[in-house]
């Protein structure tokens, strides 16, 4: 089942493909296995939890429609870009430990889209702004590439 991964505007910043999270150009940017997130190369990156994604602080990078869980008010959501074809699953790496879990923090200082893309690296972060046109401001390039 796919499911899309909305950002703190309301823009889809990653697709959820069963364990698989996709970038919106159909590349595997890494997985969700029970609650935790990893990244491509099995790094814990941060934690899904009642269809938040939250980076490794805790504090939520985006969520599914229906989520009902975070105590921050949702944006509405807009409408959803066309399907990309998707690359091959690669193999699933070794997983490492996640690390404890801090208390919930807000939304988080990075972009859904640029933090799946690399990991819980250091990610420059420039806030978008709500409105016509915001969610083509996207943080990513369609391969990962970083635009800030």
């Amino acid at each position: 089942m796919l499911i899309w991964v909305y950002d703190e505007i309301g823009c889809a910043g990653a697709i959820l493909d069963e364990f698989c999270l996709r970038s919106l150009a159909g590349k595997t940017v890494g997985w969700v296995f029970g609650l935790s997130v990893f990244s491509l190369k099995g790094e814990h990156i941060g934690w899904f939890e009642d269809g938040i994604v939250y980076d490794i602080g805790n504090r939520a990078l985006g969520f599914v429609p229906g989520a009902e869980a975070l105590a921050l008010a949702l944006p509405a959501l807009a409408p959803v870009p066309a399907m990309p074809v998707f690359s091959k699953r690669p193999h699933v790496p070794g997983l490492r430990a996640r690390a404890a879990r801090p208390r919930a923090n807000g939304w988080s200082a990075h972009g859904l889209d640029a933090y799946l893309a690399h990991g819980a690296a250091r990610t420059a972060y420039i806030p978008r702004m709500a409105g016509p046109g915001a969610c083509e401001q996207s943080a990513c390039l369609n391969d990962g590439a970083m635009l800030r």
